[in-house]
């Protein structure tokens, strides 16, 4: 079930984007951290157990994933700024003025977006996904290879969670920079050790329990709780409880799920990635053809909704049409695989 929860990630990314208010801000930043936890456990189950650490055949899937329908939803992106310049610079900020050649290179070559100088983008939130990158190449060269080694990273990202909160280094270090990330990809990597080695999965009521938990934790900062327990306590729950929610969804087994639900499940997971690429561009196409301005609020996220919905089912159609065939032949021709491994597709 990691593709329903993943997509559940993208719309609260998607939710705290196109609102835009205070409260639901924070939204985003939880959904990012839950994304890092999942893909530091998917990430360690596919070299472990589909690449057996061959770089060339991981990097090269990876790249067919991430990268083709990025470079498309750029180039849609800027064929909206060149037809309506003024409303798409009221409308986002990063889409103001006329990108020089400094801000295509950093757009196409993805890693720099991670940086804070680069103030033309395409994909505001693809930042995430350049950490991800080098999060990936952490996996392969230490934190996948062992359980050792992960739980070595996962005590060195802690020291580094404290230091941060002990010298009050600010919002933006702990959540903006590739070592905050360091903690929830070495929380996933050692999840699948875990399992692997049968010394802990949680089981389906205590996930259950932890998803409430979190829940209530995202639902409850800024409302009932103060604004400072969403970045303090708050954030650290926020990983403790999905954490164990990822290991009891890695513990279910492909018998304990109906066909029509692992299909649906597949389906969303394969629309989370694509939800999230296209939702900006989505909701400025309501803005500029419907509400003709700069405007945030639930009725732009309602609206645009559907519009991301199909969107994700036409980028869908043609990543299976011609990535997926391509994929399969990176890995070796694995085109059914079970478990966690097939979350990965």
């Amino acid at each position: 079930m990691f593709g329903s929860l993943r997509f559940l990630l993208a719309y609260l990314v998607i939710l705290s984007h196109l609102v835009g208010t205070d409260y639901v801000a924070h939204f985003g930043f939880y959904a990012v951290r839950g994304f890092f936890v999942i893909s530091g456990l998917m990430m360690t189950a596919a070299l472990n157990e589909v690449y057996a650490f061959d770089g060339l055949r991981f990097w090269a899937n990876r790249a067919l994933r991430l990268l083709p329908p990025y470079y498309l939803v750029c180039l849609l992106t800027l064929a909206a700024i060149a037809a309506a310049p003024v409303q798409a610079s009221e409308y986002l900020k990063f889409w103001r003025g006329v990108p020089d050649f400094g801000d295509l290179l950093a757009n196409v070559t993805v890693l720099p977006l991670q940086l804070t100088y680069t103030s033309f983008r395409f994909v505001p939130p693809y930042w995430s996904v350049a950490i991800e990158i080098d999060m990936y190449l952490l996996l392969f060269l230490i934190v996948s290879r062992r359980m050792e080694w992960a739980v070595l990273t996962l005590v060195a990202a802690l020291v580094f969670q404290l230091a941060w909160a002990y010298e009050s280094m600010g919002w933006a270090f702990s959540y903006f920079t590739a070592p905050a990330a360091v903690l929830p990809f070495a929380v996933g990597a050692l999840l699948y050790f875990l399992r692997r080695r049968g010394l802990w999965t949680a089981t389906p009521r205590l996930a259950a329990l932890a998803f409430v938990a979190w829940l209530c934790n995202l639902l409850a900062g800024g409302s009932v709780l103060p604004q400072s327990h969403i970045f303090g306590v708050g954030y650290f729950l926020d990983t403790i409880c999905f954490a164990v929610v990822v290991s009891g969804l890695s513990g279910l087994s492909k018998e304990s799920v109906s066909p029509i639900i692992a299909r649906i499940d597949r389906t969303l997971g394969e629309w989370s990635y694509f939800a999230f690429l296209v939702h900006w561009l989505c909701g400025f196409v309501v803005v500029a053809i419907v509400l003709g301005g700069g405007y945030r609020g639930w009725p732009l996220l309602l609206m645009a909704t559907p519009l991301v919905l199909a969107a994700c089912a036409g980028f869908a159609v043609l990543n299976r049409k011609c990535l997926e065939p391509l994929r399969d032949r990176v890995r070796g021709g694995f085109g059914r695989l079970p478990g966690i491994v097939a979350a990965v597709r």
